[in-house]
């Protein structure tokens, strides 16, 4: 039974450096991925980030989305890993991730109101 499953499992690795580029910058970039592996025949994908030298954190958050989208496809189903991440890129998916799972609260805003300069000089001599 394990050995029919086996069969069932292929893989593919996409070389990020070749096919997009060394520095990803942009979401763009990586929803031109996502249409390379939507078309690959595989249901395991490795991203090798292998000679890769910056992701920013827009493209790092699109990865992620991508990762997640897939594997909660019911009709081609894909795992995506991250593989031979440097530091910096590897912190900043971690970054990344984090904040999706406990997303910063809401920044308090702070409405100024309008005073008429002539009402701040009157006021210093009373």
């Amino acid at each position: 039974m394990l050995e029919k499953y086996m069969e069932n499992i292929k893989k593919a690795t996409i070389n990020l450096y070749k096919e997009i580029a060394p520095i990803i910058g942009s979401r763009d970039l990586v929803y031109s991925l996502e249409k390379i592996i939507s078309t690959a025949k595989t249901n395991l994908v490795d991203l090798d980030f292998k000679k890769v030298e910056f992701v920013s954190r827009s493209a790092a958050h699109a990865l992620l989305v991508m990762k997640e989208d897939f594997l909660r496809k019911a009709r081609n189903k894909k795992e995506i890993s991250f593989i031979n991440t440097n530091d910096d890129i590897e912190k900043m998916l971690r970054i990344v991730a984090a904040n999706r799972a406990l997303p910063k609260k809401e920044d308090v805003r702070i409405k100024p109101e309008m005073v008429d300069i002539n009402s701040l000089i009157a006021c210093k001599n009373c």
